[in-house]
């Protein structure tokens, strides 16, 4: 025997009734009604339950999910926490995406990311030739003196810290997590492609003449070091793949 059909006028009626929201989403209303930050203590399950009107399973499910996103850190045997690291999430994703890409010859799963961190990047710098203190610039010269003194061994960690510093004081956070997510997929990728590197020495003094125009206060001279700097990291791909890109302009 056929299931019997709802009428029409039924049908309509149960798709102009608004939907209840998921309990993911009961949480994340919670979290923000709560006005709790990153790192703070959720309240405990029993809680949470009887504030949602849902049974144990619905809560731990739906916790599980929201810390696959990193909305929640979930600590066994301490408590469930508000996440600090919201974009960490993306990495596995985006990872694997550029691997896949890179495994197949094409090059562009990394050049992408090189893309859109030296997009962020060359408007970022424009403000931190404008807004960047003393302090500031005195924090990117040690940096800049770690990153020469160290030579290959301390590259990657001096290079990402000056970066990060040049941005740091601008006060962006969300601009911060991007470009630490795409330097950790970038990197990992990279070592494990082999692509040929530039020369330490060289590294060096692009990081100082974008130091420079920073210190100079002069926005465009700033985005157009930040640019080179950007543009030789393009470069390697066309020796990577033998195959010149065309050029812009």
């Amino acid at each position: 025997m056929s299931a019997q059909r709802k009428p029409p006028e039924v049908a309509a009626t149960l798709a102009d009734r608004p939907r209840r929201p998921s309990v993911q989403d009961q949480l994340i209303d919670l979290i923000v009604e709560l006005d709790l930050d990153p790192g703070e203590v959720l309240p405990p399950e029993p809680e949470l339950m009887r504030t949602l009107g849902v049974s144990r399973n619905s809560v731990r499910e739906a916790l599980k999910g929201l810390q696959a996103l990193g909305i929640v850190d979930i600590r066994h045997g301490y408590g469930t926490y508000v996440g600090t690291a919201q974009l960490r999430s993306l990495a596995p994703g985006l990872l694997f995406h550029t691997r896949l890409a890179v495994r197949r010859d094409d090059p562009r799963g990394l050049l992408d990311i090189v893309e859109v961190r030296a997009l962020l990047e060359s408007g970022l710098i424009r403000r931190s030739a404008l807004e960047l203190d003393d302090a500031d610039l005195d924090r990117l010269r040690a940096e800049l003196d770690a990153l020469e003194a160290d030579g290959d061994t301390g590259r990657a960690g001096h290079d990402r810290r000056f970066h990060e510093l040049l941005y740091e004081p601008l006060g962006n956070a969300l601009v911060l997590q991007l470009i630490a997510l795409f330097w950790d997929v970038y990197r990992q990728v990279e070592s494990e492609v082999g692509k040929p590197h530039t020369a330490h020495g060289q590294v060096v003094r692009q990081h100082r003449r974008v130091l420079e125009a920073v210190a100079a206060r002069d926005p465009d001279a700033a985005a157009a070091r930040i640019a080179e700097h950007f543009a030789d990291i393009t470069g390697r791909f066309d020796r990577w793949t033998g195959t010149p890109r065309p050029a812009s302009g």
